[in-house]
């Protein structure tokens, strides 16, 4: 999984919105005969950590790409900061960072030249870019690792730069499909600490995890994703923040489903 780079317009200072910063109504999405979503609602508010847990194929990264703008739902609607998203609304995408697991990093670039020409997929020039840019560098301790090669790195240290690429326009939401999966379990605290800083700033999170420890550590609301719905909401502090009780819950809800295809 790594930082994935559409060109946006970048977004406007000042911007505020009452309500959640990401709303999702009624999403569905079909592939032929599959319910990839059917019926999803979920919200993310400011400073919010969400959560999606499920088995694979329960349509976990195709709500990620409904809510990046990257599927057009078949039914339902989601919405950005107040902006309807859509494949054509650059409007709502400038408000989105997006970490997936399909867009890699360019290996041969250096972490500043990758950071450089992210800052101009998002519309960012001149001073602009470079404050962004360096800005980047700070909060995500990359100073000792700017002139090194993405290929050099350690795979926590390229989902650091993902999560960096993602955050430089500063958008107001964050998308994230599966952001530790594979790493070990001190880079995966590294890479929590900095979405922790990041909904410090009030930024709105929505992730993909398949570690329990994951959910209850960061996420104020996880939702069980199973067969394309949400077949429970929890709360880890009303858990005591155990992975163990979520472990429990999620393995109930499994064996209580029938027996039939999801989506991705």
């Amino acid at each position: 999984m790594e930082c994935s780079a559409p060109q946006i317009a970048p977004r406007q200072p000042g911007h505020r919105h009452e309500g959640p910063s990401l709303s999702v109504r009624g999403a569905c999405k079909r592939y032929g005969v599959v319910n990839a979503n059917a019926g999803v609602s979920l919200d993310v508010a400011a400073g919010g950590i969400v959560g999606l847990l499920g088995p694979n194929g329960a349509g976990k990264t195709t709500l990620i790409r409904l809510c990046a703008g990257w599927l057009t739902p078949d039914a339902g609607e989601i919405t950005v900061m107040g902006c309807r998203q859509s494949l054509a609304n650059r409007g709502a995408r400038a408000h989105l960072g997006v970490v997936s697991r399909d867009a890699p990093l360019h290996q041969e670039l250096t972490v500043e030249e990758t950071l450089f020409m992210r800052a101009t997929l998002c519309g960012l020039h001149g001073p602009a870019r470079a404050a962004a840019c360096n800005a980047a560098v700070d909060d995500y301790c990359l100073g000792d690792f700017a002139r090194r090669r993405i290929a050099v790195l350690s795979s926590g240290m390229r989902q650091r730069v993902a999560v960096a690429c993602a955050m430089l326009h500063g958008p107001s939401v964050l998308l994230l499909d599966e952001p530790t999966t594979g790493l070990d379990p001190e880079i995966r605290r590294h890479i929590w600490q900095c979405l922790a800083k990041l909904r410090a700033r009030g930024v709105a999170i929505l992730l993909t995890t398949h570690y329990f420890e994951e959910a209850a550590a960061l996420c104020d609301v996880v939702h069980l994703l199973i067969q394309g719905r949400i077949s429970l909401s929890l709360s880890p502090s009303a858990l005591d923040g155990s992975a163990r009780l979520l472990e429990e819950a999620y393995l109930r809800a499994v064996d209580g489903a029938p027996a039939s295809g999801g989506g991705p």
